[in-house]
């Protein structure tokens, strides 16, 4: 998917680590001589996103740096670590300051982390999906914070946040629904160890925030 104008601006921001990137000739040429094939999702995200330090302002611990192959990695050959998992290869593709996991990038561009059985645990359909949140909460850094709280009722919730919220489709996807209301903006995501969907609130007024989740608690969708 091609990133959002919002999404471009914030990339643009950010400092990037040229000793985690590469051009795309180069890439290709490491990818297939390494693996037997050049796998696009994986020259993509090296091309594109490696290198970068993602960060949300005044948010310390939201912090991850993508780092899939060193620049020296590329040019000199070394063998690259890429498990097959289920139907997927997986690469692991950097590190989050304050979240104890391992992050993959997948062969069909897909972001996650490794459940129980160290199956792939998907968390966003593509790379761009998680660059587009931290876009979104990067914009609206002042924005108060809920809780997170365990959704007990998916459908319920989707039903109800249509009445009067608009899903932002750039964010969502099928592991995450993101919708906005003027200035409040919610969100159904996934845990990142565990396929349990959370819910939170990012609003300007703090009791706007609150008064939402008191309104689903009470229709007993979350808990």
């Amino acid at each position: 998917m091609e990133l959002s104008k919002r999404a471009k601006k914030y990339l643009d921001s950010l400092k990037r680590d040229k000793n985690y990137s590469s051009g795309k000739k180069s890439t290709t040429a490491y990818l297939e001589a390494q693996l037997g094939s050049d796998f696009e999702e994986f020259i993509k995200f090296q091309v594109n996103y490696s290198g970068y330090k993602f960060t949300i302002k005044k948010a310390k611990h939201h912090n991850f740096s993508a780092e899939l192959f060193t620049r020296k990695q590329v040019k000199k050959n070394k063998p690259i670590e890429v498990e097959k998992m289920g139907d997927r290869l997986i690469a692991m593709c950097g590190y989050h300051l304050s979240a104890p996991f391992s992050f993959f990038i997948t062969d069909k561009g897909e972001f996650c982390t490794l459940d129980d059985t160290d199956m792939p645990h998907i968390i966003h359909s593509s790379f761009e999906k998680f660059i587009e949140t931290y876009a979104l909460k990067n914009k609206h850094y002042k924005y108060t914070e809920t809780p997170y709280y365990t959704v007990k009722n998916s459908k319920l919730l989707e039903e109800v946040m249509s009445e009067d919220f608009k899903v932002l489709p750039e964010c969502s996807d099928d592991y995450s629904t993101w919708w906005k209301k003027g200035k409040i903006i919610a969100v159904k995501g996934i845990w990142l160890d565990q396929p349990v969907s959370y819910f939170h609130v990012y609003s300007e007024d703090s009791d706007a925030g609150e008064a939402l989740v008191q309104l689903l608690k009470d229709k007993e969708i979350l808990e």
